[in-house]
């Protein structure tokens, strides 16, 4: 399907959204992690309220956290690659292991006993695995 620029007649209008990127483009890696952390953020706080103001016990904090950034990460990496149009495996790790390091640093810092490379590699390969499908599907869906 050609596209032309627009005002030239024959050809189809030209359209922002049909234009496939050439490249990989470590700016929309960028966005996309910081559009997974603003997401992951606002999902801790909702938990975090949910269990407040209800009689659940924390430690299913834990797994609702987990559980929803791997959502997160996936749902990110969908919607970057379905922006870039190509390169979805990639753009999906990119940003899964961009927001495991960057989630293990902030939590290596704010609580400093450090939990442990075996909790860091499971960390990296689950949101590794959530960035890819997320990607995957962004691009063929």
């Amino acid at each position: 399907m050609k596209h032309g620029p627009p005002g030239k007649s024959g050809l189809q209008r030209w359209n922002q959204k049909n234009r496939v990127q050439e490249g990989f483009s470590f700016s929309r890696v960028g966005k996309g992690v910081v559009f997974a952390l603003i997401l992951a953020l606002l999902l801790t706080l909702l938990a975090s309220a949910t269990v407040h103001f209800t009689k659940l016990d924390e430690g299913t904090l834990y797994w609702f956290v987990n559980i929803g950034s791997f959502i997160v990460l996936g749902f990110a990496s969908f919607v970057t690659a379905r922006m870039a149009r190509s390169h979805g495996l990639f753009y999906g790790l990119a940003i899964g292991g961009a927001y495991a390091i960057l989630t293990s640093l902030f939590g290596a810092l704010i609580y400093p006993p450090f939990i442990g490379i075996t909790v860091v590699l499971k960390r990296l390969g689950f949101s590794l695995l959530a960035g890819a499908c997320g990607g995957i599907l962004g691009v063929n869906y």
